[in-house]
């Protein structure tokens, strides 16, 4: 497979305005911060309740996840800065589609927006996978294809690339996503894997999707035993992953199941 040209021009497609926001990628740069994952969100940068935050905005300029994705850029250098991505809960990403991209070599660097006045949305992405071995979590558009000599799996920082078809944005890889695992953002990635976890996970994602999130709304009884099933397993486990992953349950129960 050709690799694609490392001086690529590459957008994102945006909402509010309609378009696309351009930028290009710099090849060797990446980001320092480890990301975390709250099985909701995967963040990287300051956490959106700190005081730091808001300083953060006022150096950036991107997308706001009150509206869309979070993807900001650096204001002065353009450099991709820190980004707070939803995970998505429409339904599972074609196996085949995420093997794909998941066989493409990881090319370290970052993509640095063009000029720009105004800021704009990154719509959250719309499916989701998790590799058998559960090494790799893919998200992605629905309208993401096979990847082929034009794709670039652009590696922006520690077991996390966005992909680009044909430069377009259209999803992203989370590498080892028990080690990345959190309650909230707050926390710092625990850094290690957590094998235990991965049946658990698989079955969690597997769990939280459409159409069963609809049942849970009408309060589906199987649903909810096969959930208070996952949280009694999940709580012989020892370690943060088990606990993040145990109150992932609890908020899916609380939110469908209270009482």
């Amino acid at each position: 497979m050709r690799e694609p040209s490392l001086s690529m021009a590459v957008v994102f497609p945006t909402s509010n305005p309609d378009g696309e926001a351009r930028a290009h990628v710099e090849l060797g740069a990446n980001l320092d911060d480890v990301p975390t994952w709250s099985l909701q969100t995967l963040n990287s940068g300051p956490v959106r309740s700190s005081p730091a935050y808001s300083r953060h905005v006022e150096v950036t300029i991107g997308s706001s996840y009150d509206w869309s994705d979070e993807i900001r850029f650096d204001k002065r250098t353009g450099k991709l800065k820190s980004f707070v991505l939803k995970t998505p809960e429409a339904g599972v990403l074609e196996p085949t589609v995420a093997r794909s991209w998941l066989a493409l070599p990881r090319r370290t660097g970052l993509p640095v927006l063009g000029h720009r006045e105004n800021g704009f949305h990154v719509d959250p992405l719309d499916l989701r996978y998790l590799a058998d071995d559960a090494a790799a979590l893919v998200v992605a558009s629905a309208a993401l294809p096979l990847s082929d000599r034009d794709s670039l799996r652009l590696a922006i920082g520690r077991n996390i690339d966005l992909l680009f078809c044909h430069g377009r944005y259209g999803g992203w890889i989370l590498g080892s996503p028990t080690a990345h695992l959190v309650s909230g953002p707050s926390e710092a990635a625990p850094g290690t894997d957590s094998p235990r976890l991965h049946g658990p996970l698989r079955e969690y994602l597997a769990l939280v999707v459409e159409p069963n999130i609809t049942r849970m709304s009408d309060e589906d009884s199987d649903l909810r035993a096969a959930l208070l099933a996952l949280r009694a397993r999940v709580r012989a486990v020892d370690g943060m992953q088990a606990r993040a992953l145990e109150r992932g349950i609890e908020r899916v129960l609380e939110t469908f199941y209270p009482g």
